[in-house]
């Protein structure tokens, strides 16, 4: 079982991990695995914050918190939420989810079956997200406790 430290600092992992256990991927699952984490007292105080953080400070694809305001809203971009992967050696193939990431990914003797059947395209809104503008402290640290 993914200790408390996998699921901040490596939640694409549990996705993963989340695919490969129910294999009839959606994101009710990835849901579910999260709110029960975050109902945990004090369990949002762990996860670093976009707001009061530098960002190099951060580790790269760990969990964040950002408290912002959505200033725009794109248009609907398109991506492979699940995708059939071939080895080039062996002509296994092996589906991969592609929900919360940018890029499908593969291994080096790896190639992505686009032509497969198995592969799933959708959808997701793309969000212009400022800090609040204006924001006082105190409302800062009311709306933290909450």
């Amino acid at each position: 079982m993914p200790s408390i430290e996998d699921w901040i600092n490596n939640p694409l992992g549990i996705i993963d991990s989340l695919f490969e256990k129910h294999k009839d991927f959606n994101s009710s699952h990835v849901r579910n695995y999260f709110s029960e984490k975050l109902k945990r007292e004090n369990a949002v105080t762990w996860i670093s914050s976009l707001n009061d953080s530098n960002l190099h400070h951060l580790k790269a694809n760990s969990l964040v918190r950002f408290r912002c305001m959505v200033q725009d809203m794109y248009d609907p971009e398109f991506f492979l939420g699940k995708y059939e992967v071939r080895d080039k050696n062996t002509g296994e193939t092996s589906l991969k989810p592609g929900m919360y990431k940018d890029i499908a990914e593969c291994g080096c003797n790896q190639s992505i079956d686009v032509e497969s059947k198995n592969n799933v395209t959708m959808d997701r809104m793309t969000l212009y997200c400022v800090p609040v503008p204006g924001e006082s402290e105190w409302v800062k640290k009311i709306s933290f406790m909450l």
